[in-house]
């Protein structure tokens, strides 16, 4: 079978690109070969103009030129819905299987929350795929009430082959864009609390989206234990993570945040929330801790468990690098996406 993927550049920021270049790097088959198309690359709002009505033109032209039997289209909310919903409908007339892969972190809370216009436009378009995967059990839910089935794949990374030395990890870190859903504020509030009683904890923010209202509070509150450290390369990300002891996201929305994945299977225990598809893979009290969302006390509390009990943290960073070794590798990963082109292909 000859897949066209369709989605951002692998080379820039989010979690989409991440999955699509984990395909570019380890997919592997002898039956199915992927063709990629990007969707949207950074830059200036001409380019990224530019690059998004490129990649849709040129969309037919690729479908022919590669001889290619099925779509692979990634898609999220907002300007990410639009792009892909045009290009769904690009596919479909070219006479072409379309699988729509739907990361949104609250693709659900999205279609309700959208004008009434809107919520039809996104039936339409979910109607029109063929098949439809989603990261979590709240959107198959939520758009199963309206007779549209979908299937759940778990995001994947790969696996280290070597963890290293927990006692050269002594800083708290985030991966992700600063802002209310991913906690950000929250982890702000409680570091004040967590200066006076733990000074020597150090919490680093690599992201961009709030930066400049992170940064008033730091300076409001004159928190010597944050630091903001940009967003970052994967190579930056690397070693980031040999430098870190503890993953902060205590997220509000979330599909299955690759940042969890990819802590994890560096051994690193992750503090995060019991929402989207994060407690499918986090098991509280055994591979890292689950709080409630918006929950400053919980948060304070699980940090400085982590903080003070060494064993237990190194622990559930162990267990938390085993099950992400034995249930989200890339190897099973890329075998489940063989096993779903090959039943797309009947």
């Amino acid at each position: 079978m000859r897949i066209l993927m369709f989605g951002p550049n692998p080379e820039t920021k989010g979690g989409i690109a991440t999955v699509i270049a984990n395909f570019k790097q380890h997919f592997n088959s002898s039956t199915n070969t992927i063709f990629y198309a990007e969707s949207w690359k950074e830059g200036n709002i001409l380019k990224r103009t530019y690059y998004s009505v490129h990649g849709l033109v040129t969309l037919p032209h690729q479908i022919n030129k590669q001889n290619i039997d099925a779509v692979h289209i990634h898609m999220a909310q907002d300007g990410s819905y639009f792009r892909k919903a045009m290009a769904t409908r690009l596919a479909k007339r070219s006479g072409k299987k379309v699988l729509l892969h739907i990361h949104g972190s609250h693709f659900d809370q999205y279609h309700e929350e959208s004008k009434p216009w809107l919520q039809r436009h996104i039936l339409r378009t979910l109607r029109k795929a063929d098949k439809i995967i989603v990261l979590n059990e709240d959107v198959k839910t939520y758009f199963a009430t309206f007779g549209i089935p979908m299937d759940i794949v778990n995001n994947a990374v790969p696996v280290p082959t070597q963890l290293l030395e927990t006692s050269n990890r002594t800083q708290i870190s985030a991966f992700g864009q600063l802002g209310t859903r991913k906690g950000t504020y929250d982890i702000l509030e409680v570091a004040e609390q967590l200066q006076i009683s733990h000074p020597e904890a150090q919490i680093y923010l690599y992201g961009d989206g709030d930066t400049k209202q992170a940064q008033a509070i730091i300076t409001r509150k004159q928190l010597q234990n944050v630091h903001l450290g940009g967003w970052i390369t994967a190579e930056q990300k690397a070693e980031a993570m040999q430098k870190t002891m503890i993953h902060l996201l205590p997220s509000y929305q979330e599909g299955l945040p690759m940042a969890v994945l990819e802590t994890m299977a560096c051994g690193i225990p992750n503090i995060s929330t019991y929402v989207g598809g994060i407690p499918n893979v986090i098991a509280s009290g055994k591979d890292g801790l689950l709080i409630e969302a918006g929950k400053q006390d919980q948060l304070l509390h699980a940090l400085i468990t982590l903080i003070e009990q060494e064993n237990k943290r190194n622990q559930m960073g162990k267990a938390a690098a085993t099950k992400i070794k034995t249930e989200f590798s890339m190897p099973a990963y890329i075998e489940k996406w063989n096993q779903i082109y090959a039943e797309w292909d009947t």
